[in-house]
């Protein structure tokens, strides 16, 4: 018996059954033979065991599984090195999985006979030898049991059940049963069984090890096998070549790989093809694009039934955006049907993001045929596909049942560390902060092996601002990852992550230069990191920075070119930066990509509403719509070099808006030029492989004190109105078509047909018939989109009205001056022409083209006034970023300050005309605004002319600042200052013979100090504001008769005749308080109506006027 002992060792660990299945009776357990059988013909021993031994679970007394488990004896062969299985991960699989086959100890030559049985067990330690020798694994194992149960130091029954662990592949027992055995008895006899026990065990060690990730224990455990002897040290090689891969040590890896393939005794190009991998990857991670093709195409030939290789090669064309590539060797895969090549495929498809395809794939394989880690990947897929099933519920508005859905997946048993992170992220997102925290704290306290799968964790906890949990989860992923390069690369994201997240907080606090800093000190520590890159990228684009956006954006995606967050984000900075260019190209790359996701669509018309094109936002936005109707009508089918660069103190935008960029040779982030294009020395943009909307700056802040009549700003004498979007839910409450809609339902109001009418009042206080001015005006205007603008009809009646002058007025009024001084002279009451009613009224017709860019018009004074003139304005408002705008304007228009001045008049002493003053000129604008703060400045220069009235200049500058006081989620408050300048060579501000009839100071000042309230909701909108301020101006003498120097002259004679004559105005001055106050009510009636009114109030200059304005604005057509 004793001498088929060794025969037996030799045969130890688990081999091929032959023998003939029987018939189970327990259900289960035949298919489970029969996968296991399956596995063998697969030669993955390993699979196959498991296989047996859950038949075995399920029926103990299966004859068929015992005997497929044990096998016969048989001549050991030379082991074949072949890999380890992979690790089954908690989440979809990173690392590359590798077809297993089981490593068998090699025979041991005979041995001296064992010592004497001891008297007591000897029965049953003999009877223990007679089983193993007919290969009855389970009897011998009870026989050596009761042996050793009545003899615990029984070196024969010891070393005879060592014997039967190491044929059950219970090689850590059979190796401390075997060392017992030598201790007891003589030691020789055991010694190659125990060298077999010995490496073994400490193979499953490493392995335990390495698929934990402790990769520094697997990596000394591996290299000590390597150092222990053993003859067949093939499986210690090829393990070590696998944790050096997992290192990142490539090169180490493919010169292992060849030790194991040269070690074992046959031809294996499955560890040729494993070699070449590694080679490719080492040289990929140096920069040798061409070795790495090269050595991907020799590991392709080589491993020609070798899945692995290309899903690596896959992997490796993706992060290059080579996406035909990509589908040809994901069509290979896809198209086998051996359980391994499918696997592979659907792995490709995920990370893909093909989840549904992913799934199709994982579909085809059987169960008997899945390993442990297929089902958790399938597995894995449905729970994401239910986690993304209840984020659409939330986004159409049924947050309460996504909600319940992820609380119900989340209490599922078993569930692991990583996919308890995964459900935490998505009651964040469903608004469950708490529960949220709660859940990644709960991942966080259970068992987790792998260091990335602690990122979940991280990032939810980040989010929620645990920012204690946060680092501690870190430091726990830190000791799993150990030095090893891949660990680190591991932990470098993870603080990214930890940064990028704290950096959004700080942001959305509008703490904008400290999350600068933090995100400048994450990247020093960890360069080249996506997380920062990306979070730097948020932070430029929502502080109104879209051109240092989009070139961060771009370094984004020249490292990760699927960031499909990166893509939309780069859409609408390029468009928000003026780079239609880049933004077109980009949203092209992306829709070819994924031509059915509706966000790629609602970015592309973000970025044509920020640059004026409303026609084409609205097609967007309406493919949009159908895209997110079907998608959500179809219930379960939802699916480097550096560019950083150490910056020098003080460089910080947010801090110092001046500071400029040192000149490098890479781009960096913290420091970038004002253009949307990356600098030519930069990584470019990478091709596609097949995520803050801008809304406009509002205008300038409301000057507020200065006079009315002599602002030359360029801008509309009416008081404009903003519209407000209809935040109205969409079909069935749905809020993202609601967003939709009502998106497409402004543009359209903004750009179809439209028509205005409103009725107004303007009155000026003043002497009657002379400054004192009562106007009435009825507006009508239709209009529509054209291009990318809107033109427009417009008629105005205007009806003006003074009144009669009358006493001392009259004797201001046309030439009744002379008739007053001679009267003087005389001694005798004045004999004073009368004049009529200071009268007006016509329809001032004009038509416009506006964009955002350009505006025209043309038109003329109101017809039926004694005279009719032409009016015309051009104006050009270029938009250096979302905040920063320019005016440049010329025109022609009438002074309205008086009927004098807008309508002429006659005098009615001679029936000479004079009057009808129309000022011609033109000037530029600034204006920055930021988060509700900004400056402004403006610079005017006009001439003056009119009939039988002098030529008159002036020159006006604007300048003002603001800061907001309040800001709330409908309404904010904003105060500000205000400092206005101008000056006029003479002065017209009378009514005699020869004078313009308008307010031209020769200098004016005036500071005012602007407070503005606002509120708006889905309906109504509410502005106010008042203006204090003091103002100072100067009138020069001048004559009664500047336009007729004979009369003039009649009246300074008589002026010397009699001081009591009046021949000249006196200068004027004035110096004190002036307020000014408007405000404005509009109400949305129906989503295509609007009404409302307007009123103002102001005393800057030297007559009081009070607006008022009422009025409605109609929709054409709908919203279609």
């Amino acid at each position: 018996m004793m001498r088929k002992l060794w025969l037996l060792v030799g045969c130890a660990g688990p081999a091929l059954s032959l023998a003939t299945p029987v018939l189970a009776e327990v259900p289960g357990v035949a298919a489970l033979v029969e996968q296991g059988r399956y596995w063998q013909g697969k030669g993955r021993q390993d699979l196959a065991n498991q296989a047996f031994r859950r038949a075995l679970t399920l029926d103990p007394n299966s004859a068929a599984a015992r005997a497929a488990l044990a096998g016969p004896p048989r001549k050991a062969a030379t082991p074949k090195p072949v890999a380890a299985a992979p690790t089954p991960q908690p989440v979809r699989a990173a690392a590359t999985p590798a077809p297993a086959r089981t490593w068998q100890p090699s025979p041991a030559p005979r041995a001296v006979q064992p010592s004497a049985p001891a008297q007591r067990g000897g029965s049953s330690r003999a009877a223990g030898f007679k089983a193993l020798d007919d290969g009855n694994l389970a009897e011998a194992e009870r026989d050596f049991q009761r042996a050793v149960a009545a003899n615990s130091r029984d070196a024969d029954a010891q070393g005879g059940l060592g014997l039967v662990r190491l044929r059950q592949g219970n090689f850590a027992e059979a190796r401390d049963r075997l060392e017992q055995a030598s201790r007891l008895g003589n030691a020789a006899q055991w010694n190659e069984a125990l060298q077999s026990a010995r490496f073994f065990a400490g193979l499953g060690e490493a392995r335990a090890a390495l698929a934990q990730n402790r990769l520094s224990e697997a990596q000394n455990t591996a290299e000590q096998l390597m150092r222990s002897g053993y003859p067949q040290r093939g499986p210690a090689i090829e393990l070590l070549a696998s944790i050096y891969e997992k290192q990142g040590r490539y090169a180490d890896a493919a010169d292992l790989y060849r030790q194991a393939k040269e070690n074992g005794s046959q031809n294996d190009t499955r560890l040729a093809s494993r070699a070449a991998r590694a080679k490719a990857l080492a040289a990929a991670a140096n920069g040798d694009e061409i070795g790495a093709e090269q050595a991907f195409h020799s590991g392709l030939l080589l491993g020609q039934n070798d899945p692995w290789i290309r899903l690596e090669f896959a992997r490796y064309l993706l992060a290059r955006g080579r996406g035909s590539e990509v589908e040809s060797l994901l069509s290979s895969l896809s198209s086998s049907s051996d359980p391994d090549w499918l696997y592979a495929g659907a792995l490709l498809n995920a990370e893909m993001g093909r989840d549904p395809a992913a799934e199709a794939l994982i579909g085809r394989i059987p169960e008997m045929q899945r390993t442990e880690q297929m089902r958790n990947f399938a597995v894995g897929l449905k729970i994401d596909a239910a986690v993304e099933r209840a984020k659409a519920l939330g986004a159409q508005g049924r947050q309460a049942e996504g909600l319940s859905a992820v609380r119900q997946l989340a209490a599922t048993p078993g569930l692991d560390a990583a996919r308890q992170a995964s459900l935490a992220d998505a009651l964040y997102e469903l608004g469950d902060r708490e529960g949220a925290a709660s859940l990644a704290q709960q991942a966080m306290s259970g068992e987790i092996s792998d260091p990335q799968a602690y990122e979940p964790i991280v990032r939810v906890l980040a989010k929620t601002g645990r920012d204690a949990f946060a680092t501690a989860a870190i430091q726990r992923a830190g000791q799993l990852a150990g030095p090893s390069a891949e660990g680190q690369k591991v932990m470098a994201r993870m603080n990214g992550v930890m940064a990028a997240s704290q950096a959004d907080r700080m942001r959305l606090a509008g703490q904008n230069a400290a999350a600068f800093d933090l995100l400048q000190s994450a990247w020093n520590a960890a360069p080249g990191n996506q997380e920062v890159l990306g979070a730097l990228a948020r932070l430029y684009q929502s502080g109104g920075m879209p051109a240092q956006a989009a070139q961060t954006y771009q370094m984004l995606l020249a490292q990760s070119p699927t960031d499909r967050g990166a893509t939309m984000g780069l859409i609408e900075t390029a468009g928000a930066a003026g780079d239609r260019e880049l933004a077109r190209r980009t949203m092209d790359r992306a829709l070819q990509a994924n031509p059915n996701d509706y966000e790629i669509y609602m970015a592309a018309a973000r970025m044509e509403k920020a640059r004026g094109d409303d026609g084409a936002a609205v097609r967007y936005l309406k493919r949009a719509q159908e895209l997110y109707t079907r998608r959500s009508g179809a219930a379960g089918t939802l699916t480097s070099a550096n560019p950083f660069a150490t910056t020098v103190s003080g460089n910080n935008p947010f801090r110092n808006q001046q500071a400029s960029a040192v000149a490098a040779p890479m781009a960096n982030p913290f420091a970038l030029s004002g253009s949307s294009r990356l600098p030519a020395t930069s990584a470019p943009i990478a091709p596609a492989n097949s995520g803050y909307g801008y809304a406009a700056p509002s205008q300038p802040f409301p000057t507020g004190g200065t006079p009315s009549a002599p602002m030359a700003g360029g801008g509309s004498g009416n008081i404009g109105s903003s519209a407000y979007a209809d935040a109205s839910g969409g079909p069935a409450g749905d809020p993202v078509l609601g967003r939709i809609q009502s998106e497409i339902s402004q543009l359209t109001r903004e750009s179809g047909p439209r028509a205005d009418l409103n009725t107004g009042y303007r009155e000026r206080s003043g002497e009657t018939g002379l400054s004192a001015l009562r106007e009435m005006t009825g507006t009508a205007q239709v209009s529509t989109g054209l291009g990318n603008g809107r033109i427009s009809a417009k008629a105005q009646a205007v009806a003006l009205d003074a009144g009669r002058p009358t006493g001392s007025g009259l004797a201001r009024f046309g030439r009744n001056g002379t008739a007053e001084a001679e009267a003087i002279v005389a001694e005798e009451e004045s004999a004073l022409t009368q004049a009529k009613t200071q009268h007006a009224s016509g329809v001032a017709l004009s038509a416009a083209y506006e964009t955002p860019l350009l505006k025209l018009e043309l038109g003329t004074t109101p017809l039926g006034f004694e005279d009719t003139q032409v009016t015309w304005q051009a104006a050009l408002t270029p938009r250096f970023s979302p905040y920063t705008t320019a005016r440049i304007w010329v025109e022609r228009k009438p002074v309205t300050d008086s009927v004098v001045a807008y309508a002429g008049t006659r005098d009615p002493v001679t029936g000479d005309r004079w009057g009808q003053v129309m000022r011609t000129g033109g000037g530029v604008s600034f204006s920055y605004d930021r988060d509700g703060a900004g400056i402004y400045g403006d610079f005017a220069y006009n001439r003056y002319a009119g009939v039988n009235v002098p030529n008159n200049r002036s020159f006006q500058a604007n300048v003002g600042g603001y800061l907001p006081f309040y800001r709330g989620d409908r309404s904010s408050v904003t105060g500000g200052v205000n400092v206005n300048y101008q000056d006029y060579d003479n002065n017209q501000n009378f009514f005699t013979y020869g004078h313009g009839g308008y307010f031209s100071p020769q200098n004016f000042f005036s500071v005012s100090f602007p407070v503005r309230y606002s509120f708006t909701d889905d309906r109504m909108e509410i502005r106010a504001g008042v203006a204090p301020g003091y103002q100072s101006y100067y009138q020069e003498q001048v004559g009664l008769y500047p336009t007729d120097p004979t009369a003039q002259a009649a009246l300074d004679a008589l002026k010397a005749q009699n001081s009591d004559v009046r021949s000249y105005y006196d200068s004027i001055s004035k110096t004190g308080f002036a307020l000014s106050a408007d405000g404005s009510f509009y109400y949305r009636v129906s989503p295509s109506t609007r009404v409302g009114g307007e009123i103002s109030k102001n005393t800057f200059g030297s007559y009081d006027e009070f607006k008022s304005m009422i009025g409605i604005k109609q929709s054409l057509g709908g919203s279609q």
